[in-house]
């Protein structure tokens, strides 16, 4: 099912970039653009980093453990809000309802994992387990 899902987005994201979307008379499309840029990359930063946490740990070996550092400090999947906060900075990109669909399909997926992962990292540490992070967006949850 997920490479049907991959195939399809892909083909709808190619085709509206190469065939449906007319930015040439849009005197917006260069900011919009190089915005949609700065977001892609400051949430691909994000998720890589939290990537090479979770590496790190269970490179160490020993168990589980808490992820400490980084955006980890706010939140318990980190490299979920970056992939999502990548997919935000497409959808700007592209400006396009394609870009926005898989943007909100990114949260649909990751928001509930994310939510799952935090119920398991609670239940698993207890007290020991930071008070204040949220699951996935930091400060809201």
């Amino acid at each position: 099912m997920a490479f049907v899902f991959n195939l399809l987005n892909s083909y709808l994201q190619a085709r509206w970039i190469s065939q449906y979307g007319d930015y040439r008379d849009d005197r917006w499309f260069w900011w919009r653009f190089f915005a949609g840029l700065v977001v892609f990359l400051s949430g691909m930063v994000v998720n890589v980093k939290s990537d090479m946490v979770l590496v790190r740990l269970k490179a160490e070996g020993g168990g589980y453990k808490v992820p400490k550092g980084g955006w980890f400090e706010l939140v318990s999947c980190p490299n979920y809000f970056g992939e999502m906060v990548e997919w935000l900075g497409w959808a700007i990109m592209t400006w396009s309802w394609v870009g926005l669909g898989f943007f909100l399909y990114t949260c649909a997926n990751l928001v509930p994992r994310a939510h799952a992962n935090h119920t398991w990292y609670l239940e698993k540490f207890g007290e020991d387990y930071p008070k204040g992070r949220q699951a996935v967006v930091p400060y809201l949850y």
